[in-house]
Formats: C-alpha cells, structure tokens, sequence
C-alpha cells in the first residue's frame, strides 16, 4: 500500500492539475503577491479554505459499500458551491482523468459502476468526489485520502507560484515542508464536519478564481 500511495501522491500522475492554478495566477495580476509576506498569506487562507469546502466531501466518499448511497447529492452539492466557471470547469476535466486512470490502474466492478454512474446520468464528475470515491474503492484509508489530496494541492499551489516567477525552486521546497503540518491540522480540524457544512470561506479568494478568465494573457487554465 505504501507504494500505491507513493504512485497516487508522484507529480507525474498524469490528471492535468498543473494546468490550474486555482486563482493565484489572477491573485498574483491583481496585485496581491508583492512579497513573500504575501504569499505566506495566501497560502494560510488557501490550505484552510480548502480544508473546509473539499476535506468534508472526501470523508463522505468513505460512507457507503462501496459507493456513497448519496453520490448524485454529493456531486450537486458540490457543483453549487463552486462560484467560479473556471474553477467547475476544471474541476469536472481533472475528475474525469481521474476516473479513467483510476479505473485503468485499479479496475474493479465498482469502479466500472461509478464510471457509468457518472457517464450516463446529467451529474458533473467533480474532482475531489471522484478523488475521494476513486481511492476509497482502491482500498487507500481515508486519512491516507485526504492528506494525498492535501499534499497535491499545496503541491500544486506552490508549484504554480514557481512558474509564474514568484518564487524559486529551494524557497518552495522550504514552504512545502513549512506548510504541510498546517495542511494536516486544517484536514483534522474538519475531520468531523458533514459534507452539508461544508463552507467556502475565503471570499477574496473566490473573486479571484473568478476574474481568471478574463485575464489579458494566462499561463493556466484557471
């Protein structure tokens, strides 16, 4: 199992989250990385908001034998909290890779059924649904589950801020080891919270995510 999650958690798991920088590239042009002050900021805000609107809805996936009886729910749920177009857009385009390499690597009946599921009914295949539901049907634990997704997504912050030029590659590797225990205590901190409270509670952040798409020139897709 260490290796899967080794496997699971390898930058080269090809589901097309390096093409998203989940609003810093909108935060950055609006002008509100200056310095690395700033940065820290962000990324404090970032890991507990994303604790708080993802972790509850991957502990949901964990509920269920071996689907979540509430998956159609979950997933609409889901949908309406996402106020940015890009950011559903993108979310449904990496749910989708997911689900097809997840099928590919770890096929199984279940795994054939949520495929269905989400290929034959009108329900967008969000990310983090699929993250959690695609892992649990592996065999991963939950806690695994949510501190890979953790991990990948400040992973992927911080990778975002590289390629933008805020930052060089040692000073991410420093605040990829700072930031991880408080990526763990964000998770904990939401460990019993129920998918239906869950809350998206960084609302500059989501202003961001927003104006990506109207951004004069790009490097990600949202």
């Amino acid at each position: 199992m260490l290796l899967d999650l080794l496997t699971l958690a390898d930058s080269n798991f090809p589901t097309g989250g390096y093409a998203f920088s989940n609003g810093l590239e909108a935060t950055k042009q609006m002008g509100l990385l200056r310095s690395s002050d700033d940065l820290d900021a962000y990324l404090q805000t970032v890991i507990h908001a994303t604790a708080r609107s993802e972790i509850p809805f991957i502990n949901a996936c964990f509920k269920g034998d071996p689907l979540p009886a509430d998956l159609t729910d979950m997933l609409l749920t889901y949908d309406a909290m996402l106020t940015a177009p890009a950011i559903a857009r993108g979310s449904e385009v990496q749910g989708r890779n997911l689900l097809r390499l997840m099928r590919d690597l770890y096929f199984s009946d279940a795994m054939v059924d949520l495929h269905k599921i989400l290929l034959s009914q009108s329900v967008p295949a969000h990310y983090t649904i699929v993250f959690g539901t695609t892992f649990r049907i592996a065999g991963l634990k939950r806690r695994h589950t949510c501190r890979i997704f953790m991990y990948q997504f400040l992973r992927d912050q911080i990778s975002a801020a590289v390629r933008l030029g805020q930052i060089g590659p040692m000073e991410a590797a420093r605040l990829q080891k700072r930031y991880h225990k408080t990526a763990i205590r964000a998770m904990t901190s939401v460990a019993q919270v129920d998918y239906m409270c869950a809350t998206r509670c960084a609302p500059q952040w989501d202003i961001a995510q927003g104006t990506h798409e109207f951004l004069y020139s790009r490097l990600f897709q949202s």
